[in-house]
């Protein structure tokens, strides 16, 4: 797999997870979100800033979409922990094996309000003998209640 590949998956994996709010006692806005992801990928700085689009659904049951997680692309999940505490949410995966890929999340998010919410994901991709790291902050605001076409 190349680096970009794995970038993209990690980063989709990451945006799934971020599109979804923690439980029903917090409630975000269905739409469009800009994401800002600023930090490192294997010791190198970067920024990005892009957009996703949240449906009413995942506004709804955030847990169940984190759970989904485990049975994308057939991974064998060792480890899928997702915690909520007041406008927090924590969560933890360790998927894959070490022979061919493993994948390892950290993600926390503290949900600002129902248009804002910022936080930290770590994010380790083994494969072939290598492995990309990535450190990065988290900053995601709601844009519209209608997403772009793309």
């Amino acid at each position: 797999m190349a680096k970009s590949q794995l970038t993209l998956g990690a980063a989709a994996a990451a945006l799934c997870i971020l599109a979804a709010p923690a439980a029903a006692a917090i409630t975000l806005e269905p739409g469009e979100w800009q994401d800002t992801e600023t930090g490192t990928e294997n010791g190198a700085a970067v920024k990005e800033v892009t957009t996703s689009c949240m449906t009413a659904l995942e506004a709804r049951d955030p847990v169940k979409a984190l759970t989904q997680l485990r049975d994308t692309a057939g991974q064998q999940c060792k480890t899928m922990n997702v915690r909520e505490n007041g406008n927090t949410l924590s969560f933890d995966m360790e998927c894959g094996d070490a022979k061919t890929v493993l994948i390892a999340v950290s993600l926390n998010i503290t949900f600002q309000n129902s248009r804002h919410y910022t936080g930290s994901v770590k994010s380790k991709v083994s494969f072939g003998g290598k492995t990309l790291a990535t450190d990065k902050q988290l900053d995601s605001k709601w844009v519209a209640a209608a997403c772009k076409k793309k």
